[in-house]
């Protein structure tokens, strides 16, 4: 079992007659069902406070409710979720990476489009999932390597503050994968709402064919859904395409 759901398993046996024992209790309870509440419902459930619920998680390492709530959800999928048998392990290892070469080529145009967006825009703001952080945060990288003013909207911290920024000259890029999407997409209904042009790289679960201003790129399920690890290698080198592109960019100039 992966260290997050061990590391509440451990507190849920914790001798001493907690408010965190009882709230790792009702995780673990919870878990074998496959069920992941709220952070309301599991407080109303223990008998605590919301606080006491975001105290418990940051006392395991997390940086509130949500992070621990989706890396539950990871261990989940990594070890009871059973796989597509359409997965690519059919494929070599020389087909799954030509594969990724196929998906470069068909999203061409999207790329470039984003390359040039972010090239006119005084800033970048990325939303990425919390499964994506790392891809996310390579991305800042490149771009900041490249003189570009890139930020990553930490989600437990800014959402309040999601209303007053100023939009306006800022280029947008979300990452729908994973299974913590929920304030994502509030983030992006709020976004759209206002007229923005948002790009999106997702899951071909979703459709946002119907949103005019919305601009995607869709991940294979099938070539990057064991875990985590799979949709972070695709960002990564689909990131350091784009650092390519800007590289040749500006050789030209």
């Amino acid at each position: 079992m992966s260290s997050m759901y061990k590391k509440v398993e451990n507190l849920s046996r914790d001798n001493r007659k907690t408010a965190f024992k009882l709230v790792a209790e009702q995780i673990v309870k919870d878990f074998s069902k496959g069920l992941f509440k709220t952070q309301e419902q599991l407080a109303s459930e223990c008998y605590v406070s919301k606080s006491t619920i975001t105290q418990f998680a940051k006392n395991l390492g997390c940086t509130g409710f949500r992070e621990l709530q989706t890396r539950l959800k990871v261990d989940y999928e990594n070890n009871f979720v059973e796989q597509d048998s359409n997965y690519s392990s059919h494929l070599t290892v020389k087909d799954y990476y030509l594969s990724f070469e196929k998906w470069i080529s068909e999203n061409y145009v999207f790329l470039t489009d984003l390359l040039k967006g972010i090239k006119s825009k005084e800033e970048v703001f990325l939303f990425p999932s919390f499964q994506t952080q790392y891809a996310g945060k390579f991305f800042v990288d490149v771009l900041e390597k490249h003189n570009l003013v890139a930020n990553i909207f930490n989600l437990e911290k800014d959402f309040n503050k999601l209303k007053k920024i100023n939009w306006e000259n800022k280029l947008i890029l979300i990452i729908f994968t994973g299974r913590d999407n929920a304030s994502l997409k509030i983030i992006y209904d709020y976004l759209v709402s206002i007229d923005l042009t948002v790009y999106v790289i997702c899951s071909n679960n979703w459709n946002f064919a119907k949103d005019k201003n919305t601009k995607a790129m869709y991940i294979d399920n099938n070539l990057s859904q064991r875990n985590y690890v799979d949709r972070n290698f695709w960002l990564i080198n689909l990131f350091k395409f784009l650092e390519e592109l800007l590289f040749a960019q500006e050789k030209l100039n």
